[in-house]
C-alpha cells in the first residue's frame, strides 16, 4: 500500500472516530524490541512537571492532562502488544463463532449445495440455528408459508430464505455476533463501522460479478476484512479502561486529589485507537481467519495480501476488487464530510486502478442495505 493511500485511510478513520485534529495524537509506535516507550515518563515526572506549573493556570491544567494521558497510553500500548499478539487468546476470549462456523462457510462455497447438506452442518453451530430461525420468522418471510405459523424447523426455515440469499445473510449474521457490545466514548463507532463493513462487502460482490469472479468469496473477503477493526476496538477499550481504573485507585490512595481529578476527566483517545487500527487490524483479521481453515474459500490469501499491503500490481484479482471497495467507500465518506479534494481523489483510484465505468456503477449501486429475495 503507498504511503498516499495509508494517510488517507487514516482520515477516514479519524472522520470515522471524530478525531479532533488540534488536540495532541497518543499513536501506538513498535521499536525493534517491543513497545517504544521514553525511559522518563512516569507518574513522578509528570507531578513534578504539574507541581513546577500548577500556577500557570489553564495552560498548565491541559499540559497536565496530556501527559497523564500519554502515561496511561504507554502502559495501555504496551498490555496491547502483549494481547494482540496472542492470536489464539484473541480468538477465545475477544469473541468466538463457534468451531463449526468455517464448514458452513465452505458447504455455502460449493457450487451445488443442498438445503440438507446445509441443515446438517449449521444444525451444529447453535447460535447460528437459533438466529436463522428468528430471521425466517419475521413477517416478510412468513408469509411465503401458508400457514403462517411459528417456524421451528431449521430446514424449512433454509428452504424459506434460498440459498442466494443465505449466501449474504449468514456471513452477515457472523460479522454482527462479532461486534463490539459498546464502543462508548464513541457512541457512532458502532453503528458506522458495520456501515462500513456492509459497504465494502456489496462493493466487492458487485465489482466480482462485473469481472467474472466469485461474488461470494468477494462478499465474504469485503466483509471478514473488519474483524481486525472490531477485536483492536474491544481490546482497546478494555485495557485503557483497566489501567485507568488502576491509576484512579493508586492516585486515591495516595490522596493525590489534582491527579485524581485529571484521570476522572481523561477518557479513551480516539487518535491512538485510529493508530492501532493502522498498526494492528488487517494483520488480525488475516490470523482470525487463517485460523478457521477454510478448505475451498480463499479468504486467508485475500486477507494476507491487505495485511501485507501488498501494491495493486502485485495482488491477485480478489485483493484488488476488495482494495477498489475500500477505496471507494472510503472515499465517498470523505467526500461527503469534504475532508477529500478532487486531486487527492484522482491519485487515490489510479492507485486501484479502478475504471471509470466500474466507479460509475459502485456509484448507481445501493451499499447500505442488502437486497434479499
Amino acid at each position: 500500500m503507498s504511503s498516499m493511500c495509508q494517510v488517507l485511510q487514516q482520515r477516514f478513520f479519524d472522520a470515522m472516530l471524530e478525531v479532533n485534529p488540534q488536540q495532541t495524537r497518543f499513536g501506538v509506535k513498535r521499536s525493534k524490541t517491543g513497545t517504544e516507550l521514553p525511559a522518563d515518563r512516569t507518574l513522578l515526572a509528570v507531578e513534578l512537571q504539574a507541581q513546577q506549573d500548577r500556577q500557570a493556570g489553564l495552560v498548565a491544567k491541559q499540559q497536565f492532562l496530556e501527559f497523564t494521558q500519554a502515561h496511561l497510553h504507554d502502559q495501555v500500548a504496551e498490555e496491547l502488544f502483549l494481547k494482540l499478539g496472542k492470536i489464539d487468546t484473541v480468538l477465545n476470549t475477544v469473541f468466538s463463532l463457534a468451531e463449526g462456523f468455517p464448514l458452513v462457510l465452505d458447504t455455502l462455497s460449493a457450487k451445488a449445495v443442498t438445503l440438507s447438506q446445509l441443515e446438517q452442518c449449521i444444525s451444529k453451530v447453535e447460535w447460528l440455528k437459533e438466529d436463522i430461525l428468528k430471521v425466517a420468522n419475521q413477517p416478510q418471510y412468513k408469509k411465503k408459508i401458508s400457514s403462517g405459523n411459528y417456524v421451528k424447523e431449521l430446514k424449512t426455515a433454509l428452504g424459506m430464505l434460498g440459498i442466494e440469499s443465505l449466501q449474504q445473510m449468514i456471513p452477515l449474521l457472523a460479522l454482527k455476533r462479532c461486534l463490539p457490545h459498546s464502543t462508548d466514548p464513541f457512541t457512532g463507532f458502532k453503528s458506522n463501522i458495520w456501515d462500513y463493513s456492509l459497504s465494502i462487502a456489496i462493493a466487492s460482490q458487485r465489482l466480482a460479478q462485473e469481472g467474472g469472479h466469485n461474488p461470494f468469496v468477494a462478499f465474504c473477503a469485503g466483509l471478514f476484512q473488519s474483524l481486525g477493526y472490531f477485536v483492536v476496538t474491544r481490546t482497546y477499550l478494555r485495557t485503557y479502561a483497566q489501567i485507568k481504573q488502576s491509576a484512579l485507585l493508586q492516585a486515591r490512595d495516595a490522596r493525590d486529589t489534582v491527579l485524581t481529578d485529571a484521570l476522572d476527566s481523561l477518557d479513551a483517545d480516539a487518535s491512538f485507537l485510529t493508530s492501532c487500527f493502522q498498526e494492528f487490524s488487517a494483520i488480525i483479521s488475516a490470523d482470525l481467519v487463517s485460523k478457521w481453515q477454510l478448505r475451498r474459500l480463499p479468504l486467508g490469501q485475500i486477507l494476507d495480501q491487505l495485511a501485507e499491503g501488498l501494491s495493486y500490481q502485485r495482488a491477485t484479482d480478489l485483493t484488488r476488487l476488495v482494495q477498489q471497495a475500500e477505496y471507494f467507500t472510503q472515499s465517498q465518506w470523505l467526500r461527503k464530510a469534504k475532508l477529500l479534494t478532487e486531486a487527492e481523489d484522482q491519485l487515490w483510484r489510479e492507485q486501484v486502478q479502478l475504471r471509470t465505468e466500474y466507479l460509475q456503477i459502485l456509484q448507481n449501486t445501493r451499499l447500505d442495505r442488502l437486497t434479499l429475495d
